[in-house]
């Protein structure tokens, strides 16, 4: 093996151990649009550092007729407009995040019969509550398949059903907001390149990975130790975030070549979700992609009484606190959306699906996921 050979790979093990730290924290405390969470001003400034220096290896803006990119862009879909090029991640979150903010809901306030919000036909979507409680539990797991830093992943398994399902889930979102369906699976219909960009393929990799080392290095000492952290109450750091910098400074100062964990030692992100595993019996057991399809299954096989659905004319708002606990409505908008992403992990769990190392990009994509379109869906079903 040639030295830049060797220098591309420990500055990939690097940038991992330093994306995942970062994606552990779960909350950008350290940049300028945050009101810094507790941080010192040293340590956030030592973060911004770090993150500069990570994206650095996002390379190049999207082309026409280059294929997407699953490290740096959905694969499910292409980016709007003329050109055929890939969307990437920062594109699809500010896309989203504006169709969320002009979105008017699913309801308008109403007079007669009596005073109440109503549903409105073409901004409104029902679903059975037990049923997006399915919907949404894919998400999870797109989240850590997401996970900025991830290592190189190829889908093993029997998980071509789940990926069929989830498809049809997403196109059933789509019908009730009255979108022509079925559209076609996103596992074929999107070009996918085949080899993708490695965060070691920069100009001047020496000078590179030293400035990424030192950045690596000083954001992950700015932290404090879990010790501290429990004898001082300091709640502002997670103790995963604490554990994931201790790997990061063992393995730059040569004493471990740790840089990546898993939810659990047992999963393996080729056949298992990666969200966590059950406890049956007090052990752990880790959970393959395939059998996600049951519950999907499930809703598939109950036809029409789970599936969504336009809202019945004169149909009220449906109120957790009074017990209206069968439906759940959400808006259209909301709808298109978690199909689209639905969709994105549609075409990330099919057989053979393939990525490279995830590039740090994809950290606002999980937040996005995760504490916004994700936590407003949980919120309709209590959670």
């Amino acid at each position: 093996m040639s030295g830049q050979m060797q220098l591309a790979d420990a500055y990939d093990i690097v940038y991992s151990a330093a994306a995942r730290m970062m994606w552990m924290q779960k909350s950008r405390v350290w940049r300028l649009d945050s009101p810094g969470g507790g941080w010192p001003e040293e340590r956030r400034e030592a973060w911004r550092e770090l993150e500069a220096a990570l994206t650095v290896s996002e390379g190049p803006e999207p082309q026409a007729g280059e294929p997407s990119d699953p490290v740096r862009h959905l694969i499910s879909r292409r980016a709007a407009g003329p050109v055929d090029r890939p969307i990437t991640f920062a594109e699809a979150v500010a896309e989203w995040t504006t169709r969320m903010v002009e979105d008017p809901g699913p309801y308008e306030p109403r007079m007669e019969p009596y005073p109440d919000d109503y549903l409105v036909p073409g901004r409104a979507v029902v679903v059975q509550e037990g049923h997006m409680l399915v919907l949404t539990g894919p998400l999870r797991d797109l989240v850590h398949r997401m996970a900025p830093g991830r290592p190189a992943v190829t889908i093993a398994g029997e998980t071509a059903e789940l990926s069929r399902l989830v498809h049809l889930a997403a196109d059933e979102l789509r019908a009730a907001v009255g979108e022509r369906v079925p559209t076609p699976h996103p596992v074929g219909a999107v070009g996918v390149a085949r080899v993708s960009r490695r965060p070691s393929d920069v100009n001047d990799l020496q000078a590179r990975y030293e400035v990424l080392a030192r950045a690596a290095w000083r954001a992950s000492e700015s932290l404090p130790s879990l010790k501290y952290m429990r004898e001082s109450m300091d709640f502002s750091v997670s103790p995963d975030t604490s554990i994931a910098a201790e790997d990061l400074q063992n393995l730059l100062a040569g004493r471990s070549g740790l840089f990546w964990r898993e939810e659990h030692e047992s999963i393996d992100p080729n056949v298992h979700v990666t969200s966590g595993v059950d406890w049956p019996d007090d052990r752990p057991v880790a959970r393959l992609i395939a059998e996600e399809a049951k519950d999907f299954e499930r809703s598939a096989s109950a036809g029409q009484r789970l599936r969504p659905r336009a809202p019945h004319a004169g149909e009220r708002r449906f109120y957790r606190e009074k017990g209206e606990l069968e439906y759940v409505a959400i808006s259209a908008v909301r709808a298109q959306i978690l199909a689209e992403i639905l969709d994105e992990y549609a075409a990330r769990i099919h057989p053979g699906a393939h990525s490279g190392i995830m590039h740090f990009s994809a950290y606002d994509l999980t937040d996005f996921i995760t504490s916004e379109i994700g936590r407003e869906l949980r919120e309709t079903v209590g959670f």
